[in-house]
């Protein structure tokens, strides 16, 4: 009977061995901050440039100088494995890994001193092991693993290298890594096509809401417009009024996060959940809201199709005055809450669904922006957004508005839920693979295993 063996990972398939991570190390180093850049300068990726999910963000590295010697010892090559040895915080433990592919290897780059550089003996495909390493980071495994000095968290290098993780033949190894590869690249591909997405979303609102562009793809011309002295160039036909001619005010409640419940019978929008969770729309028929105890609700106004609920404050000054409209209301019980503003129509100036996109236009979030005070906590009070100017198109021109807008904002929705698809395909694929409860075809194997072999005849790869 075949012993069964077990990993940091958990249980490994019989067709599997493990091994200990110190025992497969080629390199082991720490990295160097370097002095102040000068001509000789080198991108050094830090803590900062890590991620949760494993990618790492070289889109804001820091640029500094090493010495001659250093700059070649800690010059980073493909299939080096980078891990955050210290930093962290209460909410994100260190142990986050990142993987040199052969793109990021094409720019030179070099590592700062809280992060560990490993590379592996040819036994252990790269990629495979970076994937495994993942895994522990997000089984929180590395959690474990850590202890705090002076306010840093520290990963204990140690015991981290002692892990013992499964080992399965090495072709096998190549086609996890790729198959786990493939599904990275496709979620890349689609947060891609979103960003693009995102973009033209931005353009056409700017575009359409200013009536610059028809919502039958003609432009304005100058003819077309009268100047409005606080606003500027407005659309014939157009109006511009106030937010406190278009809205009332409610009072929302204060309460901390402390004291919101999984399950209830009200929900309470947070600050926090417009700046993270929601864009432009509050869609109550598909969406959740954390909830207060129900004797807390009785002096709130529930809120109704067409409110908007505004962040009036925020550490981000980007995420100051950002606005949702709430639709699908009917059924559910929902109060505005902490840091919020809740906004409901006085008329019929604005159709359904409109005012979302009204409100996070350049131009508005802009004017909201200039009206916020504060130093480490930006915030717009009640008065201040009254006098918010908001252009108004004909109700017809509304419609034909919003349905080009939701087009592209469906199509946008579309490729996130695709996102979260491939995101749990993934999550399923590292639990099964990585220890051999789920097997690939021998013949995708197969294909690895006749490369890996002309490769050690011939010392060049196909």
């Amino acid at each position: 009977m075949i012993e069964e063996q077990i990993s940091k990972l958990g249980k490994v398939s019989n067709g599997f061995s493990t091994f200990k991570l110190k025992n497969a190390l080629v390199k082991n180093d720490a990295g160097d901050w370097g002095t102040e850049p000068d001509k000789n300068e080198i991108g050094v990726i830090r803590s900062t440039n890590f991620s949760n999910d494993g990618k790492l963000d070289l889109s804001d590295v820091a640029f500094r100088t090493l010495k001659p010697i250093k700059r070649i010892e800690k010059l980073l090559s493909s299939g080096d494995i980078l891990i955050e040895r210290s930093g962290g915080s209460d909410s994100q433990p260190v142990g986050r890994v990142g993987l040199i592919t052969n793109e990021i290897a094409k720019t030179d780059w070099a590592f700062a001193n809280f992060i560990q550089r490993i590379s592996l003996d040819s036994e252990i495909d790269p990629t495979y092991l970076y994937y495994c390493l993942q895994q522990m980071y997000e089984m929180g495994i590395t959690a474990s693993m850590q202890y705090q000095t002076t306010g840093i968290r520290n990963l204990d290098w140690k015991l981290y290298t002692k892990t013992i993780l499964p080992k399965p033949p090495t072709p096998e190894q190549t086609a996890i890594a790729t198959i786990l590869s493939m599904v990275d690249e496709t979620i890349a591909a689609t947060q891609n096509s979103i960003k693009a997405a995102e973009k033209l979303k931005k353009a056409l609102m700017q575009d359409l809401l200013t009536g610059k562009l028809k919502p039958d793809g003609s432009w304005r011309t100058e003819d077309e417009f009268y100047e409005y002295e606080k606003f500027g160039k407005v659309p014939m036909g157009w109006e511009v009024k106030t937010i406190k001619q278009l809205f009332d005010f409610y009072p929302t409640s204060s309460y901390s996060r402390s004291i919101l419940i999984d399950e209830g019978e009200v929900g309470n929008i947070h600050y926090g959940d417009i700046h993270t969770k929601f864009d432009r729309i509050l869609d109550l028929s598909i969406e959740s809201v954390p909830f207060i105890p129900t004797e807390l609700e009785k002096k709130y106004e529930k809120l109704q199709d067409g409110d908007l609920v505004v962040a009036d404050a925020s550490e981000d000054w980007d995420g100051v005055g950002k606005s949702i409209e709430i639709i699908n209301s009917k059924n559910k019980k929902v109060i505005a809450g902490l840091h919020t503003l809740h906004l409901r129509p006085k008329s019929n100036d604005l159709i359904l669904g409109i005012k979302g996109y009204l409100m996070n236009l350049y131009n508005v979030s802009v004017s909201i922006k200039r009206m916020a005070t504060g130093a480490k906590v930006y915030g717009v009070n009640k008065s201040s957004l009254s006098k918010i100017l908001l252009p108004i198109p004909s109700e017809s021109e509304q419609q034909a508005i919003k349905e080009k807008l939701d087009e592209v904002s469906n199509e946008i929705i579309g490729k996130q839920s695709k996102i979260q698809t491939f995101q749990r395909l993934k999550k399923s694929l590292m639990q099964n693979l990585l220890t051999g409860k789920m097997r690939l075809p021998a013949e995708f194997i197969a294909q690895f295993e006749n490369s890996l072999k002309k490769m050690s005849n011939t010392g060049k790869a196909e």
